[in-house]
């Protein structure tokens, strides 16, 4: 046990603890935060190594001093040019002039006191945010110097070029992975583990370091103009790009589409299982595409191919024009092929420029209704809170087509205050704007990623979160929550669901009748 010279017990124990980059800031060593709990100091000139100078004079070396403090909060330091000079706090002020134990201790005594105490928290705590800060910005900067796509390439992945498109890039790896890269977004999703994606931090994590710390320490050699040739390619590649189309406003032919017909109706109901009750809710966004056919030479009029009406069911999609204004850009169109008997094959196609199509219930500016669903969801689910407003939607859920956001609407409950949207498939430029826009509007307070379960459908889950996320921080939305939801396991998507609770056609000749009544077919 020792004791200074008033004859007052020293805590040794005590000493250890006091924040080593405090006492060093005070004797004019620059300090950098390195890491969680690690630091750098970096010594002023001057002073002596083994004594003579003053009490926290400086050796008579350059000391750079690697600091570190211990899970149990002691302090302790390494000079990395002098494997001698280390140590903790006492052994410290012994090696720079203070000769003994006692003298070392009285002169961190200070330190112990409120005033001193109070100070090294404030710079422990702004060396942090400063290291914070810093941290986040060379993140960011890997983001954004390093394509991911030219990195990947330089590791041992391979373009598979024929399951490529101009949006997504896959590429496999010796070992048989195979992930799917965005290079307009810089950021890839992983087509077997579902749950692994990102960028190129996070590509680095899972296939080259760990670590967080040594990624970053790896990546540095990618940033900045250390690959020149890269941002070439980049260049290069952007020529090549076809710029998304000017968005046209097809207001009046969307108008000039016949109402929901009784025979695209008979598919939606037949075929899709969807119920009356939803389209009712929910028609106000469907008309049917009605083509013409001519009739086709040796077929027999009971394979369907005698020519006239073909009703295609049309979804409307809304989109944002150069004039920064939500139009009608196009329409998804779904219906049914006969190719003989039994053999119904779905028919999917598109008229005009993607945007999203969006289903609101014929409710959801009736207070009345809207309250009287809500007080249903509310005593079955507390968690879900109400908004007096109707102009704000509750939930609004994100799903690929038009056909999965009706059937994931019916299979929900067709709730007045909540708001479906299809992105149309792939997540495109221009429904990410309109998606945008339609949030900014909406205020939702929560956003359902409902996407099919497959790859591609948790891959989109992927992008959209990321995106959604960045466009919160750029606008400055209202808080909203984003959660995934899929299908249930073996299930693809949502109406999948449906179809399997559809009524059964158990005869070929039924289908055959049926097909041919209701006139629905390719066409337009």
């Amino acid at each position: 046990m020792s004791f200074n010279s008033t004859g007052k017990r020293i805590d040794t124990d005590a000493l250890t603890r006091i924040p080593l980059p405090a006492i060093l800031a005070d004797l004019g060593y620059s300090i950098q935060q390195t890491g969680p709990g690690r630091f750098q100091a970096d010594s002023p000139t001057g002073g002596s190594l083994t004594g003579g100078s003053p009490a926290g004079g400086s050796p008579n070396h350059a000391e750079r001093l690697s600091i570190s403090r211990l899970p149990d909060g002691k302090w302790l330091y390494r000079d990395q040019n002098h494997q001698n000079n280390k140590g903790n706090a006492i052994n410290f002020m012994q090696a720079h002039g203070s000769a003994g134990f006692r003298e070392a201790a009285n002169a961190l005594l200070p330190y112990l006191q409120p005033e001193k105490s109070a100070a090294a928290s404030a710079l422990l705590n702004d060396l942090d945010h400063r290291y914070q800060d810093a941290g986040r910005e060379e993140l960011q900067r890997f983001q954004s110097d390093i394509p991911l796509n030219r990195f990947v390439e330089a590791h041992g992945w391979t373009l598979d070029k024929k399951e490529s498109t101009r949006t997504w890039e896959k590429y496999r790896n010796s070992a048989g992975d195979a992930i799917v890269v965005n290079p307009d977004k810089n950021f890839y999703f992983h087509q077997q583990n579902k749950g692994k994606g990102g960028g190129v931090i996070q590509f680095t994590q899972a296939y080259i370091s760990s670590s967080l710390g040594e990624a970053r320490k790896y990546l540095r050699d990618y940033s900045g103009d250390q690959r020149p040739e890269w941002k070439l390619q980049m260049q290069q590649r952007s020529a090549d790009v076809v710029k998304l189309p000017q968005i046209e406003d097809r207001k009046t032919e969307w108008k000039a589409l016949s109402p929901l017909s009784p025979k695209s109706t008979h598919y939606l109901i037949t075929q899709r299982g969807l119920e009356p009750e939803t389209l009712a809710a929910y028609g106000g966004s469907i008309r049917t595409d009605i083509h013409q056919t001519e009739p086709r030479a040796g077929c027999e009029p009971s394979a369907g191919r005698k020519g006239g009406e073909l009703h295609n069911v049309a979804f409307a999609h809304v989109a944002i024009d150069q004039n920064n204004k939500p139009v009608i850009s196009g329409w998804e169109k779904k219906g049914c092929s006969l190719h003989g008997p039994g053999k119904d094959k779905t028919f999917s196609g598109f008229h005009g420029n993607r945007g999203i199509a969006m289903f609101k219930h014929k409710d959801f500016d009736n207070p009345e209704a809207r309250n009287r669903f809500s007080e249903v969801r509310n005593s079955v689910d507390m968690d879900i809170n109400t908004r007096d407003d109707i102009r704000f939607c509750q939930r609004m859920i994100l799903c690929e087509s038009s056909i999965d956001a009706l059937s994931k609407a019916q299979i929900d409950g067709r709730h007045p205050e909540d708001i479906y949207v299809s992105i149309g498939g792939t997540p495109s430029a221009a429904a990410e704007k309109s998606l945008s826009v339609l949030i900014r509007n909406k205020e939702p307070m929560e956003v359902v990623l409902a996407f099919d379960n497959d790859d591609a459908g948790r891959g989109f889950a992927i992008h959209m979160e990321r995106y959604l996320t960045n466009e919160k921080q750029k606008f400055s939305m209202p808080t909203f929550r984003i959660c995934e939801e899929f299908p249930p396991r073996d299930v693809k998507d949502w109406n999948d669901m449906l179809k399997s609770k559809a009524p059964a056609r158990n005869q070929d000749h039924a289908r055959e009748a049926t097909a041919r009544e209701s006139g629905i077919g390719m066409g337009g």
